[in-house]
């Protein structure tokens, strides 16, 4: 019964272990995890697998340390290396030192399993060498054996049918580049070459007793074309993948734009990528490039009309919303125009995409290569791909615009209302006149203090305006009383807050704007009013309103005593940090005055 093929898994993501370690026992395998280079490089130690996954940031060394320490124990195991940072040096680092493949993350299931399956019949096929190795006649696989002097003495029919000019007696290929076996290694050596056109995996390993040296070729060209087109097909995912993530940030369509063609200058076989939008005069305004410097730019004349410098890919695509491909440029009659740019640029081939917003087409994209034929359909199907993502970014940061400005309009509204309420509440309580600015002045501060994210501290704005609006309930003459309130007139005062809350609670805010008012009174231990609340039930924005509020008070002068001064009132909240006040809203408090300068200006 032949042993199910072993994986090793090596990833500090115990749920990604878990999960792959799962998928690959339910698809037929062996499946061994390790969370740490080192772990990985002792479980391969102890137990022979067909394929080692090694994430190429670990704890404690890179995955292709790993992978080198593994394969110098047991040379058969194959390593596809997994990473979600990787640049294509890595990846060719990766491979020259003996991995087989790499993936990007996020990798789509069928893909890894593909890579793995792969990877197993190349191992399979050395250990099938490596068993054929004293029968080379019967070798399926070239097999030829040289001396010192690098003089053929031996080739199998499998060799003689696939090179006929080859022949005992001659020299071997200069492109084999075998070590000699003087060198002493007893082990086999493995190298990509490539002979009449196609690619081989050489194996190398001394003739015992002679100083011959034995050559095995594993024909593995529909391989390496497999590989390098999921090479492509990662790329153009990575690409998309950083255009799509580029879309959540962009600032502006022309940023956009500039992004998109440096993205794609960095695919294979592309040396530029243009985009330009159509003009009213049938013009095309090139607004972004990479890989054509500026000069170069101003000299390439194109339009979108039925003229002779409307006929290339970028006019065809522009004019008739239809993706345009030229093979040879060259020899191309559409581009006697452009002879001269041409040459000059190198350009061998070509492929544009039209570019639309809102149902029209407002432009093109195209990409130049330096090599004919370049853009197969999976190409241009990426390039319509990214054509869309251009104009969803270009939607959203126009709609976005109009919203900002939408929105300035209704915060501008918002805030005059606001402020008017306020001094609707100053009227009638001229002794505490701009109470209510300068809280919300010192909440705002505070809450910038805390690291609160900007809309967050706007609404520490609103509700600093309105926290006393349930003043308006009570009678002036309380308001203003010059001596000391009576037991009842101090009932009536607290209820500002549960009358605040009632003038609020139907109208919607993006805030906690009632709750915040019906609680800034409140105390942590509970011994505020008018709820008793404490400090788990207190939002964080009444908490906040408390200190600045109590700071402000005591600052200030009241009709009914004269004001205690700053000191003071920093001498009540550092008293009562973490008792009666929020501790980070405290020392946020304290900073601002004591490190920052902060200043209500005239009162």
């Amino acid at each position: 019964m032949t042993s199910k093929p072993r994986i090793l898994v090596v990833d500090d993501d115990p749920k990604l272990r878990k999960t792959l370690c799962d998928i690959l026992r339910l698809k037929g395998f062996e499946a061994g995890a390790a969370e740490t280079g080192a772990l990985g490089i002792a479980e391969a130690g102890n137990t022979f697998f067909n394929v080692a996954l090694l994430d190429l940031k670990l704890p404690d060394m890179s995955g292709i340390e790993v992978m080198e320490r593994i394969k110098h124990a047991t040379p058969l195991t194959e390593a596809i290396i997994l990473t979600g940072h990787a640049s294509l040096d890595t990846a060719v680092e990766a491979t020259n030192k003996g991995a087989f493949s790499y993936l990007l993350k996020p990798y789509a299931m069928d893909d890894l399993l593909l890579h793995i399956r792969h990877a197993i019949d190349r191992q399979q096929a050395q250990q099938e060498i490596l068993r054929l190795a004293s029968f080379p006649t019967m070798d399926p696989n070239p097999v030829m054996e040289v001396d010192a002097a690098r003089v053929i003495t031996y080739l199998n029919p499998a060799a003689k049918q696939l090179f006929p000019r080859l022949a005992v007696g001659q020299p071997a290929p200069a492109e084999l580049g075998y070590l000699p076996a003087a060198s002493g290694e007893d082990r086999q050596m493995v190298r990509e070459v490539n002979v009449d056109n196609a690619t081989f995996e050489q194996f190398l390993y001394p003739v015992p007793h002679s100083e011959m040296v034995r050559i095995h070729l594993l024909d593995i060209t529909e391989r390496k074309v497999d590989e390098a087109r999921l090479r492509r097909l990662n790329l153009l995912l990575l690409t998309i993948r950083n255009i799509n993530e580029y879309l959540l940030v962009a600032e502006s369509e022309a940023a956009l734009y500039h992004f998109v063609c440096e993205a794609l200058k960095g695919l294979e076989d592309v040396i530029g990528v243009i985009i330009s939008l159509r003009q009213p005069d049938h013009t095309l305004n090139h607004v972004a490039w990479a890989g054509f410097s500026e000069t170069m730019m101003a000299d390439l004349v194109v339009r979108w009309d039925g003229s002779e410098f409307g006929g290339g890919v970028m006019g065809v695509a522009a004019r008739e919303a239809v993706p345009n491909v030229v093979t040879d440029i060259e020899h191309d009659t559409r581009y006697l125009p452009w002879r001269e740019i041409v040459q000059t640029w190198q350009l061998k081939s070509a492929a544009a995409v039209p570019l639309a917003s809102d149902g029209e087409t407002m432009g093109v994209l195209a990409a130049y290569s330096g090599r004919r034929d370049a853009f197969s359909e999976e190409i241009i199907n990426f390039l319509l791909e990214v054509a869309n993502d251009i104009a969803l970014g270009v939607h959203a940061l126009r709609l976005d615009k109009r919203l900002h400005a939408t929105l300035a309009s209704l915060r501008k509204s918002l805030d005059g209302t606001v402020e008017a309420v306020a001094r609707m509440v100053e009227l009638r309580d001229p002794y505490t006149a701009g109470h209510q600015r300068r809280v919300a002045q010192l909440a705002c501060a505070i809450g910038k203090e805390m690291g609160l994210p900007e809309r967050q501290v706007e609404g520490l704005r609103v509700i600093g305006y309105l926290h006393d609006i349930g003043k308006i309930a009570l009678p002036a003459e309380i308001l203003s009383k010059p001596s000391t309130l009576s037991a009842l007139e101090i009932a009536m005062i607290r209820g500002h807050s549960g009358a605040g809350y009632d003038i609020l609670k139907d109208i919607e805010f993006p805030w906690p704007v009632a709750q915040a008012v019906w609680q800034h009174h409140e105390r942590l231990d509970g011994s505020g009013y008018p709820q008793g609340l404490k400090s788990p039930d207190i939002l964080l924005e009444a908490r906040i309103l408390m200190v600045a509020d109590t700071v402000e008070a005591m600052a200030s002068h009241r009709p009914y005593r004269a004001a205690r001064g700053l000191d003071a009132a920093f001498h009540e909240i550092s008293t009562n940090k973490g008792k009666l006040y929020e501790p980070t809203a405290v020392d946020a408090c304290l900073r601002l005055f004591t490190e920052h300068g902060f200043s209500w200006g005239e009162k």
